[in-house]
């Protein structure tokens, strides 16, 4: 079986934490499938890696002389594709970057734009964060815009971008007509929210924001997408930033809809621009400039320094 770059980083992220769960978890994978490609890896080599028992798992001998030596290859593996897409001929080089589903298509055109100014092959990719994270470290992927929180081991970020949240409800949801609103108000609201898997880390700080704030939602319905037909049905609301009800954001009439600040600003999503710490050619730095300066301009969110923990 021939080697794969993609299992040798499986390999490194199962040795660094020595658990099956944390490893998925950090290259945002569920365990079955790492479990094979492990499995596949110690097949193609012949060797345990991994010792498995009373769910401990230990590195063998084997997996011990393989762990540095994984290491340097997929560092020397990315540093090679660093290299070589800094040196091609600039009709030549391609890039990947993969964007939010919610993203604008504002922000795809231009960064198509850029592109191409800058002589690039560009592909854009649409993917959760969940997904963009696993393709990252997976080599699939050049650059990645990715919701906190994140693992950011193997990563480079940008200083993170933010945006605040709001209520975004029908015309004749009872608290309509309200210029502002207390979290604890919507207690009656179903909430409508992305599905856990998209982003589970922000999927698990929005609701822990909203408990604190006394909102404590009885239903929970989940979309890929603001679905203005939900929010105008059983009193439901959505958390989102002031432009999503701007009209190239919604498939219904804008007056439909109305959004409303919350008391005090409690809730925030957070985004960085992301690569791995080892590809750093000219082309993938310019392109993340490129993608900062879309996202602010198009989509309203504004640099921040630190992201409060």
């Amino acid at each position: 079986m021939p080697m794969d770059i993609r299992r040798l980083r499986y390999f490194v992220a199962v040795a660094e934490t020595l658990h099956f769960g944390e490893a998925a978890r950090r290259l945002n994978m569920t365990q079955p499938p790492l479990s094979k490609r492990i499995a596949e890896l110690e097949k193609g080599l012949g060797v345990l890696l991994f010792d498995r028992h009373n769910r401990k798992v230990v590195l063998t001998a084997a997996g011990h002389t393989l762990l540095p030596q994984a290491r340097e290859a997929v560092e020397s593996f990315d540093r090679a594709i660093s290299s070589v897409r800094a040196h091609s001929p600039s009709h030549s080089r391609r890039i990947c970057v993969g964007f939010a589903l919610d993203t604008s298509r504002q922000v795809l055109r231009r960064i198509t734009a850029d592109l191409k100014a800058l002589r690039a092959e560009g592909q854009i990719r649409e993917a959760t964060t969940a997904d963009q994270h696993r393709m990252l470290l997976g080599g699939e992927l050049d650059i990645g815009v990715l919701r906190h929180p994140f693992d950011p081991k193997g990563l480079w970020t940008s200083e993170p971008l933010c945006q605040t949240l709001g209520v975004v409800m029908g015309r004749n949801h009872p608290l309509a007509r309200r210029r502002v609103i207390d979290l604890a108000d919507l207690q009656p609201s179903t909430l409508l929210t992305f599905p856990r898997v998209v982003a589970p880390g922000l999927y698990d700080e929005l609701l822990a924001a909203c408990r604190a704030g006394g909102y404590r939602p009885a239903r929970i319905e989940h979309a890929m997408r603001m679905t203005a037909g939900l929010l105008l049905s059983n009193a439901a609301v959505t958390l989102r930033p002031a432009v999503a009800l701007k009209p190239r954001r919604v498939g219904t009439k804008a007056p439909d809809l109305v959004w409303k600040p919350l008391v005090d600003e409690p809730l925030h999503w957070w985004t960085s621009v992301v690569r791995r710490e080892t590809t750093c050619d000219p082309l993938t730095q310019k392109t993340i400039q490129a993608v900062l300066r879309a996202l602010e301009k198009y989509d309203q969110w504004k640099r921040h320094p630190v992201r409060p923990s």
